[in-house]
């Protein structure tokens, strides 16, 4: 059975994911209610999920550098990711399935193998021709 983190633990609940991220930008209930501009009281019933649909949730998001959809939903949104990574995901969505499972044994290996299993040409840059004769 997989371990479940203290992280994953604390943010199962609106109160949770608040409480986490008012921690992690290292803000009291009274910091964080007034950048927000309510009461500590609110923020102390929010954390104790006593309050499960605030009407300062776009406030509370904003403050804490999340989004919305993950203090409310615990969900990552797509604009919360890199533009790297959305590319490749589209990238992604257009390969035949014999080629993702091609890709993901190379990715695997690479990440398994360590930094030095690649050394860096002159260059300093990687080409695709590089990471064919990786076996």
């Amino acid at each position: 059975m997989p371990k479940t983190t203290e992280c994953e633990v604390r943010t199962t609940t609106l109160g949770g994911r608040l409480t986490y991220s008012r921690i992690e930008k290292g803000w009291t209930q009274h910091q964080l209610a007034a950048n927000v501009g309510t009461s500590q009281a609110v923020i102390q019933r929010i954390e104790a999920g006593k309050c499960n649909h605030p009407r300062i949730l776009r406030e509370l998001a904003e403050a804490l550098d999340v989004s919305p959809a993950w203090l409310m939903f615990g969900v990552k949104v797509i604009e919360d990711l890199e533009q790297e990574a959305i590319e490749t995901a589209r990238a992604w969505s257009r390969l035949m399935e014999p080629q993702r499972t091609a890709l993901k044994e190379m990715i695997f290996r690479i990440a398994e193998s360590g930094p030095d299993a690649l050394p860096l040409p002159e260059s300093g840059v990687l080409e695709p021709s590089d990471l064919l004769g990786l076996r």
